[in-house]
């Protein structure tokens, strides 16, 4: 038995894990899915260079079925080509979160000839698949991706660039409305979101992370019933990166602090005390008819701001 795993996990969205059993994918194209998530958003990224020696080493499949379903998945649209490949790196890919774009058939649809998926692994010669020896007829290069597969063609790369950017603008945008939503005060939000554009471009740059962190800056306000007047505006917020102080409600512990104690009344303010009300008492004798302090038994000093 593996020993209990360290608390760390791949940020992959909850509708996205319910949508991919509907599609017919085959248990090839699953561990190729598997391992691009792990390798992209297990790291907050959307995209990373993947050569086929590297997923052959990290599913188990062999080089000419990791080739051949990895073309059909960039095919179907479900992978994205980012960045052609060159004879010194591999080709760059992002998984395509528009399920809706995909080109793959639904359980229970009937599926188009033109996409089989394959849960075999040909031993044919003329099968086989190699890194970048673009020598053979039959084989299909990592460093030439608008070669033609054997069943399958990679579109031009300007295309899937094109919806990219697409699922990006849509991811952004959605990623905005969960801030915007969680933010204790909400306004300018034209002005807030020219900041988070701003800081979309920023290097390590996690949506996550701030709109978490931000869930608890409001959690902190709420607890300590700040007036809405004294939160800053949004744009503020995000500007000076307030966000990376709350990775905890209550981070500075002001709701723990005890209360100031009163303050300690000197010797002559409480005796100074003890003889007003001691006047005043007398003289509420002296006005109900009773003897005036003077014939008291308690004798008054005569009394001195």
């Amino acid at each position: 038995m593996a020993n209990p795993q360290p608390d760390e996990f791949t940020k992959v969205a909850n509708e996205l894990m319910e949508q991919v059993p509907f599609f017919k994918f085959n248990g090839a194209q699953m561990r190729l899915i598997l391992v691009i998530w792990r390798n992209t958003y297990g790291w907050s990224r959307k995209d990373h260079d993947f050569s086929i020696t590297f997923l052959h080493g990290h599913t188990g499949l062999s080089e000419s079925a990791v080739k051949r379903e990895l073309a059909a998945l960039i095919e179907a649209r479900v992978l994205v080509v980012t960045k052609r490949a060159s004879r010194t790196t591999s080709r760059r890919l992002a998984f395509n979160k528009d399920y809706d774009t995909w080109k793959i058939a639904r359980g229970g649809e009937q599926m188009d000839s033109d996409f089989k998926v394959h849960d075999h692994v040909p031993n044919e010669e003329k099968d086989q698949v190699h890194d970048c020896v673009p020598n053979k007829a039959y084989e299909v290069h990592d460093c030439a991706p608008k070669v033609a597969t054997i069943r399958y063609t990679i579109g031009p790369p300007d295309k899937e660039k094109d919806l990219l950017k697409k699922v990006i603008i849509k991811e952004s945008e959605n990623s905005f409305d969960e801030f915007w939503n969680a933010y204790p005060r909400r306004i300018s939000k034209a002005a807030a979101q020219k900041a988070w554009k701003k800081l979309q471009k920023e290097p390590g740059f996690d949506p996550i992370k701030i709109i978490l962190h931000t869930k608890n800056f409001a959690e902190t306000h709420k607890m300590l019933q700040t007036q809405t007047s004294y939160i800053p505006h949004p744009s503020t917020y995000l500007n000076q990166q307030r966000f990376l102080d709350y990775d905890r409600v209550d981070p500075e512990g002001l709701l723990n602090k005890p209360a100031a104690p009163a303050a300690r009344q000197s010797k002559f303010d409480a005796e100074k005390e003890r003889l007003q009300m001691m006047y005043e008492e007398a003289r509420r004798e002296e006005d109900r008819g009773h003897p005036a302090y003077g014939d008291h038994t308690e004798q008054l000093p005569a009394f001195r701001d």
